[in-house]
């Protein structure tokens, strides 16, 4: 008799709760607004950009789809399968037709941050920090470098900084020097702007010495194709002139001419262009 009860008791508690689950899932289907229930779609809705994974809006068959934020399989630079991208579209340009978009990918020297945006800017720091700073460094304690690239891509202009004992700013162009220039001129903070000389390789034909010369007449000419009309030729003699002597005949392209007032003029020299 005391089974038969027990049994009894755990099938009415059974039913009971079935009961409740069943009246509490009536309530929520009947309480869900209706519309909300006719957006259910049956179907997933195809993606129409081809992205991996995409956030935007419309698609919706009145409106068509306009990509805000994507992840792509590939990357704009480098189109290859495997080297994925994170794309961010913007729908709010300050100047209409200019497409502000950007991404951050591949190419296939490394990482990018591509833009057709002609300007790209770092809002760093505050006052409480005294401005923001853009710091560039190796990993595992190698310096760092930061290039500015011309437009055919083979040349670049480098703030260097990976050597602790020789801190660089260099140009690796062949023939065009590395021009630094300021609207109200230059100024060096040391005594010495330039402390340990300038480095100017002889095939640049714009420096050299002259010694033991023939000079004609008080006069000797220094052939060079890197001289210009406008160049500033600067003479330091290195043996004691018979004459007074200056720089009398420029050629464009070919030479320059000194002259001395002794007909007999033996003067060894230094020379260097400017400009």
């Amino acid at each position: 008799m005391f089974r038969i009860t027990n049994s009894a008791r755990w099938l009415a508690f059974a039913v009971s709760m079935l009961a409740l689950i069943l009246a509490a899932w009536a309530l929520a289907i009947a309480t869900q607004p209706d519309d909300v229930q006719a957006e259910l779609p049956v179907d997933p809705t195809p993606n129409p950009t081809g992205a991996m994974w995409t956030l935007g809006t419309g698609g919706d068959g009145e409106n068509p789809y306009a990509e805000w934020v994507a992840v792509y399989p590939t990357s704009s630079l480098w189109d290859i399968l495997g080297a994925p991208s994170l794309r961010f579209i913007d729908h709010a340009p300050a100047v209409p037709g200019q497409d502000r978009s950007f991404e951050i990918g591949f190419y296939k020297y490394g990482p990018t941050w591509h833009t057709r945006n002609p300007i790209v800017e770092f809002w760093l720091g505050g006052p409480e920090s005294g401005g923001g700073s853009l710091s560039v460094i190796g990993n595992d304690k190698t310096g760092g470098m930061l290039e500015v690239r011309n437009p055919e891509d083979t040349e670049h202009i480098a703030l260097d900084y990976r050597d602790p004992d020789r801190p660089t700013l260099r140009g690796t162009h062949p023939t065009n020097p590395l021009r630094i220039t300021s609207q109200n001129g230059i100024v060096s903070e040391n005594q010495h702007t330039f402390e340990e000389g300038i480095a100017i390789p002889p095939e640049s034909e714009r420096a050299g010495q002259v010694r033991e010369a023939a000079w004609q007449d008080g006069a000797l000419t220094v052939r060079t194709g890197a001289i210009g009309a406008d160049s500033l030729v600067i003479v330091t003699p290195l043996s004691e002139p018979r004459g007074r002597w200056w720089v009398d005949q420029i050629e464009p392209g070919a030479s320059f001419t000194v002259r001395s007032t002794a007909p007999d003029e033996d003067m060894a020299f230094n020379w260097l262009l400017i400009n």
